[in-house]
């Protein structure tokens, strides 16, 4: 999801329990040549390019975070794929995204029209990193069209495809075509992960999606953007809550000030009240965080959390992480998040060069 996909919601996401999350789509040629710098007070890894964060992670989501990659040639996209591939649990080929950009340079939605390149890509990848490869299409209003697709798709070897059941031309606003994914999911090998994506904004919605298509799993954007307590098995906790854990894990992991403010702002329910206003009108985490009531936390957690000490696996929101990639691909997954990262307001703090 643009902008609200990056790290403290997909680590906020697993702790609620979502079983993988997607970053931000990343362009192949954006990450090649990236430096890897590891804050060791934080845990978070960065990939710094021209003095910007291209990719931030952290050992908590290792073994659950898939990088989603935007390509338009089978070279370029492997080079990109081993610059970060110790760092994440598989690869995500995006063919779906309609947005200009991306159709312009061959990437996102224009690979669908051209099977060649985009089963190029795949195979590249398939055949040349050690994590599970996987990815995403929206349907053809041609559904003869769309099932050719797909069949080719499964061929390159990719352990699972994820399908947005809109067209290249429907808006969010535009109800998900669930009924087109049964002939999607009868026509690929047996037993294939097939991901249904699409109109998915609560946890009852899962199995009613599943039960409907006959999809593998699910994966949902808008509904964790809003309140990523979804995937809790025992229903959704209060949203304001969810921003105040949102908040601590944005401090935890000194996230951009700047993209942490833009998500909040998307997270918070009354878009009306006094406490909004407030929080719309903060420029530093500190003025955030009283705003929230949790001027003790940024305190203690800005100069001891992450500056006291190291912050190793499993500390930031204490997920079991060590379940393999490759059975984590087989697996029902629960969630896609996709973000754009923000510039930082507050100086970042210093890294170490690996």
């Amino acid at each position: 999801m643009v902008r609200v996909g990056t790290l403290p919601m997909r680590l906020l996401s697993l702790q609620y329990g979502a079983d993988l999350v997607w970053s931000p789509e990343t362009v192949d040629k954006s990450i090649i040549g990236s430096e890897r710098q590891v804050n060791h007070q934080t845990g978070v890894i960065s990939y710094m390019k021209d003095g910007k964060e291209v990719f931030t992670t952290h050992a908590d989501e290792r073994d659950k975070v898939v990088f989603q990659l935007g390509s338009a040639d089978p070279e370029t996209a492997l080079l990109a794929a081993r610059a970060v591939e110790r760092d994440v649990a598989g690869f995500d080929l995006n063919c779906g995204c309609p947005k200009r950009f991306s159709i312009q340079g061959g990437m996102g939605a224009a690979l669908m029209s051209d099977p060649d390149r985009l089963c190029a890509i795949l195979t590249k990848l398939v055949q040349n990193v050690s994590v599970p490869v996987s990815c995403k299409i929206r349907i053809f209003e041609d559904e003869e069209k769309t099932l050719a697709l797909v069949r080719r798709i499964a061929e390159t070897g990719v352990c699972a495809l994820t399908v947005h059941c809109r067209t290249k031309n429907m808006r969010p606003r535009e109800k998900a075509l669930w009924d087109r994914l049964n002939s999607v999911v009868n026509g690929m090998p047996d037993r294939f992960p097939v991901i249904l994506n699409g109109d998915i904004f609560e946890y009852g919605d899962v199995e009613r999606a599943k039960e409907i298509t006959g999809a593998t799993s699910v994966m949902t954007a808008r509904g964790a953007a809003a309140n990523p307590s979804i995937f809790r098995s025992d229903g959704t906790i209060d949203t304001i809550e969810t921003v105040v854990e949102y908040v601590r894990m944005a401090v935890r992991t000194r996230n951009p000030f700047h993209n942490t403010k833009y998500t909040l702002l998307q997270m918070y329910p009354d878009t009306r009240s006094q406490k909004y206003m407030d929080l719309r009108s903060t420029k530093t985490y500190e003025a955030m965080c009283e705003c929230l009531g949790l001027r003790q936390f940024y305190q203690d957690g800005w100069a001891q959390d992450t500056g006291g000490g190291d912050v190793g696996a499993n500390q930031l929101n204490g997920a079991d992480t060590r379940q393999s990639p490759k059975k984590r691909c087989a697996d029902n997954t629960e969630e896609l998040l996709s973000a754009e990262n923000e510039p930082a307001v507050e100086a970042p703090p210093k890294r170490v060069k690996e």
